[in-house]
């Protein structure tokens, strides 16, 4: 049964986290799921939207971008936490991931940070709880360093940015890197990056097949990681490999499927990238 206090009304860019948020769900209804995230299937179920306008062929037969990308951040962050389980994850540009209900380990500190309207919304749904914490203000205000510091002093700092940096531009991509690497230096930075042409794609396909504003249309682009040094020269490239590379091929997948895959790979049209700064 829908909440139906539970509306979805937030800014157009902001809006798109409930793209990630339907795959996950549709992915934990089918029968051998890439990630499982019933997280996801029950926050579809309590809020007021329509996400029928994703049932098209077209965002079916790419449905299964997301819980790949989450599964990827999902091993990505697990293996951090193996060799620090001690350690703060910082989730930029949060929305409604529930990577954390996925991949708690008992002891990391998680710190959501999001702009005020998804921040509150996702109260709504995912309350803050002792070791999970939501700032509700942008990336770019950078006086979130000064709310966290406390917590952040003398532990591993993992920032994580899923779907999110190439909605910025390369100038506000530019200041964050170096505003982290100023404020902590030998972090990690774990994030996706498209190439030039698969932004070129997803604009053209995904967000306006989608009804998704045209104020959404994704900016950044980055091909190889270790471009980033123009921006920070100490910046260590930890791991970078194509987002599908990793993924356990489903019996349900069809031949063009894992061809495209392959393709995609090889192009490196989308990527996994890892730094230390």
């Amino acid at each position: 049964m829908r909440d139906q206090d539970l509306k979805i009304d937030l800014g157009a860019v902001q809006e798109t986290l409930v793209i990630p948020l339907w795959a996950r769900g549709k992915d934990a209804e089918k029968n051998n799921p890439i990630i499982n995230d019933i997280y996801a299937r029950d926050i579809i179920a309590r809020i007021d939207y329509d996400f029928s306008k994703f049932e098209t062929r077209y965002m079916k037969n790419h449905q299964l971008v997301w819980p790949i990308r989450a599964y990827n951040f999902d091993n990505c962050v697990r293996e951090f936490l193996v060799h620090n389980s001690n350690a703060v994850v910082v989730n930029i540009g949060a929305g409604l991931d529930t990577t954390f209900q996925r991949v708690d380990n008992g002891s990391v500190l998680w710190i959501n940070i999001d702009l005020p309207d998804v921040a509150a919304l996702r109260q709504k749904l995912i309350p803050d709880s002792e070791r999970e914490i939501t700032i509700a203000k942008s990336v770019f205000d950078f006086t979130w360093i000064k709310n966290i510091a406390q917590q952040t002093e003398d532990r591993s700092i993992l920032f994580m940015a899923a779907g999110v940096l190439c909605y910025f531009e390369a100038s506000e991509v530019e200041a964050l890197f170096r505003k982290l690497a100023d404020a902590y230096p030998s972090a990690h930075v774990l994030f996706d990056a498209m190439s030039r042409f698969t932004v070129w794609v997803s604009n053209r396909a995904v967000l306006r097949k989608s009804g998704m504003d045209s104020s959404a249309l994704l900016k950044w682009h980055l091909k190889k990681a270790s471009r980033l040094r123009r921006w920070v020269d100490s910046i260590k490239v930890v791991e970078e490999y194509p987002m599908f590379s990793r993924v356990p091929v489903k019996e349900d997948w069809s031949k063009k499927l894992i061809r495209d895959i392959k393709i995609a790979g090889r192009l490196r049209l989308y990527n996994m990238v890892h730094v230390q700064l």
